[in-house]
């Protein structure tokens, strides 16, 4: 399942059940942190860097790289962290 998180990023659901969030928007620990919520509201966001995070099939966090958050992940750090949790 995919879902969209105000216009901040995503949610992918894997079919066992853990669920990835890459979250980009201001705020975030990426390449968008700095940027003002107010005037990014309803604008598409690019990033070079997201912040991303692991969920158990119950809703909690999952440590990885030994953070319950990660920040400043690439393209290819995020990739690793999908095929990580679908290896679960």
């Amino acid at each position: 399942m995919f879902r969209i998180n105000d216009n901040k990023g995503f949610q992918i659901t894997l079919d066992n059940g853990y669920m990835v969030s890459v979250q980009f928007g201001p705020g975030n620990y990426g390449s968008n942190y700095n940027l003002s919520m107010i005037d990014n509201m309803n604008k598409p966001m690019t990033a070079l860097t997201a912040e991303t995070a692991l969920i158990d099939p119950e809703g909690n966090f999952v440590a990885y790289k030994e953070d319950d958050v990660q920040g400043h992940q690439t393209v290819s750090d995020v990739l690793e962290l999908l095929n990580y949790a679908n290896s679960l």
